[in-house]
């Protein structure tokens, strides 16, 4: 190996930093303040998730059946919200929050943050959960 050139920790570090870059999930910020109701309906108090005060900001919690849901604040509007289930519509595997859009781990469908399909394979949005809102709290299901 004539031609082998040594690589420093750094070097490495430095690539493992940019190959990772943009590749690490954030996820969304586990809902506090849930109430799963007798109906199955989910009471999430808007008070005690800051993160639902901007556009864009999102919850996530576990409804009453056992499904992901994310709620989502999707304009400055009082009762601009939407809940997603979180279940991928190609083959139902969950997906996750990375940056500004949703991923599903399985064969990387990206849907928007409001859960329009962007990529395929999946052909539909990610499937909406009705909700009413009131001025302390949205009501999903």
């Amino acid at each position: 190996m004539e031609n082998q050139k040594e690589v420093s920790r750094r070097a490495v570090l430095c690539g493992l930093a940019v190959l990772t870059l943009g590749l690490v999930p954030e996820t969304a910020i586990a809902a506090t303040g849930v109430k799963v109701l007798a109906n199955g309906k989910v009471d999430v108090t808007l008070s005690r998730n800051p993160a639902l005060r901007k556009v864009g900001g999102v919850v996530q919690f576990t409804d009453g059946a056992g499904q992901e849901i994310a709620l989502v604040r999707t304009g400055k509007a009082a009762n601009a919200y939407r809940a997603l289930n979180l279940s991928c519509t190609h083959e139902g595997t969950t997906v996750t929050r990375s940056g500004g859009k949703w991923v599903c781990p399985n064969h990387r469908a990206e849907f928007a943050i409001n859960g329009d399909v962007k990529i395929g394979p999946a052909r539909a949005n990610l499937v909406s959960v009705p909700v009413r809102v009131t001025k302390t709290k949205v009501t999903v299901g």
